[in-house]
This record gives C-alpha cells, structure tokens and sequence, in this order.
C-alpha cells in the first residue's frame, strides 16, 4: 500500500471509531476483508491510529476538526509532515485538501496548540487534576508517547542473562532495568516478542514493570494459601508463583476473562486453580488475598488510548461502586493476620486512595500495612497497591 492509501484507511477507521465503534472491533474488520494489505501495512496503520487516539484532542485542534481526516491532518503536521503529499485525491488517497483545510495548515501554530490542550474528556480533566496535580501537565505529555514494553523472566526456567541471549539471536535488543533482577524493557522489535522460542517455551511473561515491582512488594512466604479474586488473565498470580512457592487459587467474577491462565500456566509450568464459583471455597480462608480490581485503567492509557474517550462519567461511578464491593467481598475470605491485597492501574485517587480509605473506616478490624503509588513515567505505566492486615484476635 501506497502512504497515502495507509492515510485514507486510517480516516475511515477513525472516523468509525468517533461514531462509537470499538477500535479494535474496526481495526480487525478491515484487516479482515483487505487482502491485499501486508503485515507491515497493518502495523503501519494500527501506529497512525494508536498515535491518534493518544493525542485525540490536540490533532484535532491542530486540523482544525474533530473529524478522522481533521485528527490524521493534526498528526501529520505534528509529524512535521505536509498533509498535501498524502491528500492527493487520487485512488485509494485522501481527497484532496478543500480551501478552509489548506487555510488552517498555513496559519496554525502546532506547538502553541500541543502545549495548550489536553488529550483527556472534560469531565476526566478535572479527576485528574485534583489527583495529580502539580503532575498533571507532565503525565499529559506522558500519555502522548507510546508505552514501552517490559517482561518478566520466569526465574524458575531460566536466568535474564539467557533470555536476552535468545532473544538476540532472534533480532529482538533488550536491556536490563535498574532495580530489578528479573525485568528486561524491549529496545528492538517488539511485535515479535510473542513469536520467539523464548515466549512460547515460557522463559519470560510480558509485564508491566510497575505491576512487577508491585508482586514483589508482597512478602509471601512458600506454603501460603492466596486467593487472586480478579485474577483476569492470571498474570499477578503467575508473577506470584514464580517468587515463591505458594499456593495460588484464581478466581474472577467474569470467568471468560481467565480463559488465557490455562495456556499461560501450561507454557511456564506453573499450577493454577481455578474456581468458577465462590462457593466452592465457603468458609476458607485464605493468607492473602489478591483483588486487582476492574478500574478506569487510567495508569495504562498509553496502551489503550482508546479507553480513555470511551469511558464516561457513568461508567466511571459504576466501576467505583463495584470496587467497594469487591473489597468488601473479599475480605471475608482473609484469615486473622492474613492480607488484603488492593490493586489498580488507576492514576485516579476515588479509585486508588479513597478506595482503602473508605473500607478501614467501615472495617475496624484491619489495618494499612503499605500504600504506594508507582507513577507513570517513561520506564512504567501508573500502578497503585495497598496492602492492608486483618487484625488477630
């Protein structure tokens, strides 16, 4: 495909996306039915749309519309590209520029417009504001960029030394990260990390290094009995395993979100259990039990910008209020001194915070052991954990 023709598709998606549809539901349809788009015309035009989404706002005020082609104009002139070199009106390209369109790239001052808007809903501004504050205009910036990619090396198959040794020889550069034994950030290539020998063999999950340092800020001693209450698609309870010898027990309200622990647990030779419905451990007890709660996601809208123009305020009350009642949830199944574990990607304080806040006012038989805030930054998406014991009587 010609880069006027991955432009014209990157319209049409977008445009479709700005009418409520699910990005990757758009995205997958059209790489569907395009035959004759290669692997790296998919990739190139999942970047223009992803950068897009990222900076939704400002491209669009840079276009001078909050339209597909105005958002795809904004990005090229941030580019420092001539949108005239791709809206060419011929086949499969862009029509071409109207008058008002070739007006507005004349006399707009990009960098004014980057500096001055910010790339959130209105409602969401003002959460973030007030939970960031002095921060706020720095993570603005932040959420800009693409998030990096790290993974964690399964210390029971293999060393980081050796996985960086594969991975090499595949044409994959990784680097070690300062304070970490068991993390690599990708430099190279990183759509192939899942298809090397390395990953299909298990030496190494794909993992934030936020929710890293989070796992291993939990003292679990070997032999310990940890219920994982939103466990997704296992990869805390994998990372758990694999810094001691635990028993772990998976468990998810939404049971098709475990559907991947199978696999994962099957490739890194790490033992699961799953339950699909709490009753089947009625009145156990557990030493830690893990909630790593649904949440705005808010701390990872570098990966999935497409969250944050699709969460409303509505939504947002209802995943708080399902917050609460998951803590509440589970600590019934915390043994006297055992742990309650909270978590979230959230950089929102009323999801973070407030959250424990709330629920050591309520229960006055626990106590806040740890609260951390891992902020986003360019090593690591924003990750919050706070670990709270239950009192012995």
């Amino acid at each position: 495909m010609k880069d006027s023709s991955r432009i014209a598709v990157s319209i049409n998606i977008i445009n479709n996306f700005l009418l409520g549809e699910p990005i990757e539901k758009v995205f997958t349809n059209w790489a569907r039915k395009a035959k004759y788009a290669g692997s790296s015309d998919r990739a190139a035009i999942r970047d223009i749309i992803f950068c897009c989404l990222r900076s939704l706002r400002s491209f669009s005020k840079v276009g001078n519309s909050f339209s597909g082609r105005g958002v795809v104009i904004g990005y090229l002139l941030v580019q420092n590209e001539h949108p005239v070199n791709y809206f060419t009106g011929t086949a499969y390209a862009p029509a071409k520029l109207t008058d008002a369109e070739n007006e507005n790239i004349l006399n707009v001052d990009v960098q004014s417009v980057i500096e001055s808007v910010f790339d959130f809903p209105d409602w969401m501004c003002l959460e973030l504001a007030e939970s960031l504050d002095s921060k706020f205009i720095q993570i603005n910036k932040f959420f800009r960029n693409r998030a990096p990619m790290f993974l964690r090396v399964t210390s029971r198959k293999s060393s980081i030394e050796n996985v960086r040794t594969l991975l090499l020889e595949e044409k994959i550069e990784t680097k070690t990260v300062e304070g970490s034994s068991k993390a690599l950030a990708v430099c190279s290539n990183i759509r192939k990390v899942k298809l090397t020998s390395a990953f299909k063999k298990g030496l190494f999950e794909v993992q934030d290094i936020n929710s890293q340092i989070a796992c291993e800020m939990l003292q679990l001693k070997s032999g310990s009995r940890v219920l994982d209450f939103c466990a997704g698609g296992g990869g805390k309870s994998l990372a758990i395993k694999d810094k001691a010898d635990v028993d772990i027990t998976a468990y998810d309200l939404n049971i098709g979100r475990m559907k991947d622990i199978p696999v994962r647990s099957e490739r890194t030779d790490t033992k699961i259990r799953m339950l699909t419905s709490l009753d089947e451990i009625t009145g156990l007890k557990f030493d830690a039990v893990i909630c790593d709660v649904p949440c705005s996601g808010s701390g990872a809208w570098r990966r999935n910008p497409d969250g944050k123009w699709s969460l409303t305020k509505e939504k947002y009350e209802l995943l708080k209020k399902e917050q609460h009642s998951i803590l509440k949830s589970a600590s019934q199944f915390v043994r006297e001194g055992g742990l309650l574990v909270y978590m979230t990607c959230s950089i929102l304080k009323p999801e973070n915070e407030e959250q424990v806040n709330r629920f050591l006012l309520e229960n006055k038989t626990w106590e806040s052991t740890l609260v951390k805030n891992l902020s986003i930054s360019n090593n690591g998406d924003g990750f919050f954990l706070a670990i709270n014991r239950k009192y012995s009587t």
